[in-house]
């Protein structure tokens, strides 16, 4: 989730195809965020952008090392 005040970055559309199995887990992925977020709803997208943060942060993180 953004802060306040932050300002929005522009985005950019991207289209790729990913197997069922993946966008399964994705959509669980975007479950478990609702659940542990009572009072907010996150989406397939909210759940690509939060675990690819998280990928690249402990890629770059190890890379930096």
């Amino acid at each position: 989730m953004r802060k306040a005040k932050e300002k929005k970055e522009k985005t950019m559309q991207l289209a790729f195809r990913l197997p069922e199995s993946m966008v399964d887990r994705i959509d669980e992925h975007a479950r478990r965020l609702t659940a542990a977020n009572p009072g907010l709803e996150f989406v397939r997208i909210d759940a690509v952008r939060s675990l690819l943060a998280r990928a690249l942060d402990e890629v770059e993180k190890r890379t930096r090392s």
